[in-house]
């Protein structure tokens, strides 16, 4: 199962980090000084988004794995804590970068924060905690240990944290998404990538729970 793990990691994180570096700095005007943490951790707010949208994903868009359910379910489970994992990675790095010399914009002249900044930071906090529900009930014994109904609501919660990351990446990028004109290469910002990644199992979810009560009707 781990060459299975190695390539997810590899193309979702990889995809992540090769769009980062094209963007900011091949198409930017973004120093290569800057990319052990500035550009890295863009990749790995992306990657982070990526591999928990995969989490929800696969098995309901993505079916590679529908032939082996046990490589499915480590493929979920991997995806889910990695990209618990790159999102503690992500808070750690944007705490250490957070200046207005990085990010001038969510800051006012005095040197703190602006509104969006705040609520920037406020969600991704509380998206980052919502994230701990699913990841510890990730763990193999958590299913028993604390019931198969509760284990279901705990995973769940990824999906409240995922709205979480939306509010997040909205309050950061929102500005930028509606002036296409200074996309790098036109190439859109990671915010809104990210965005429409975790928009994307949402979705998916919202269809679902229709096409239920939708068959629920039909057989009342």
């Amino acid at each position: 199962m781990q060459p299975t793990t190695a390539k997810w990691f590899a193309a979702l994180f990889g995809a992540a980090l090769v769009y980062a570096i094209i963007r900011y700095h091949i198409a930017g005007d973004v120093s290569w000084e800057h990319f052990p943490l500035f550009i890295l951790n863009k990749a790995t707010s992306l990657a982070a988004v990526l591999f928990v949208a995969s989490s929800y994903l696969i098995g309901k868009v993505f079916h590679w794995h529908d032939h082996d359910r046990a490589m499915r379910l480590v493929v979920i489970k991997f995806c889910g804590l990695v990209g618990f994992f790159l999102a503690g990675v992500h808070a750690f790095l944007s705490l250490a970068l957070l200046s207005p010399a990085y990010y001038g914009k969510y800051f006012v002249p005095d040197g703190r924060l602006n509104l969006e900044g705040e609520i920037a930071l406020a969600v991704g906090v509380i998206a980052l905690f919502l994230l701990l529900a699913p990841a510890i009930t990730t763990l193999p014994m958590m299913p028993k240990a604390i019931g198969g109904r509760r284990w279901k609501r705990n995973q769940r919660m990824g999906y409240v944290a995922l709205l979480f990351v939306v509010a997040h990446l909205v309050a950061l990028g929102w500005r930028g998404w509606l002036a296409p004109s200074g996309w790098n290469g036109g190439m859109p910002p990671i915010s809104l990538v990210a965005v429409t990644a975790a928009l994307v199992p949402l979705l998916v979810k919202r269809k679902q729970i229709k096409e239920k009560r939708e068959r629920q009707q039909s057989a009342d």
